[in-house]
């Protein structure tokens, strides 16, 4: 199930997503789905169960009278242990970004865009991993 909605006041703009899901992973699509060797959940007891998976994101964004774009974006991707899971395993809880950009129209198919991003990663074991990154570039709109 995933549901969203954009709305656009004059120079505002805001965006919210929200997915829920049995067995299709947290970072990509089908990626430790499932418990116990990866099988597809029957509904009986084969050692097999898919693991619940959440997330979504939302946008501010805001265009200056220089035509700029400024925004801020928070995004969260979890997925729950399966019944079959011990407590102490390794796999992905939550991923986790935010952003803050500036996107600035050159021409009608040429942005220049500046960002930072800040990620993090959890796992059920308690592990975290931080990333901080800064963006520079360009992009092409064809």
């Amino acid at each position: 199930m995933d549901i969203g909605a954009s709305v656009g006041f004059g120079n505002l703009g805001l965006v919210a997503y929200y997915y829920d899901g049995e067995g299709v992973g947290a970072t990509l699509f089908g990626g430790n789905t499932t418990t116990a060797g990866g099988g597809v959940d029957s509904g009986v007891d084969d050692g097999y169960d898919e693991r619940d998976s959440d997330g979504g994101y939302v946008q501010a964004t805001y265009v200056i009278p220089t035509g700029t774009k400024l925004g801020v974006a928070y995004g969260v991707s979890k997925q729950d242990l399966g019944d079959n899971d011990g407590d102490s395993t390794n796999i992905l809880k939550e991923n986790s970004r935010w952003t803050i950009g500036a996107y600035h129209p050159l021409t009608k198919h040429l942005n220049l865009v500046a960002e930072y991003n800040a990620i993090e990663s959890k796992s059920h074991s308690g592990i975290t991993n931080e990333s901080d990154t800064m963006s520079l570039g360009a992009i092409l709109f064809f």
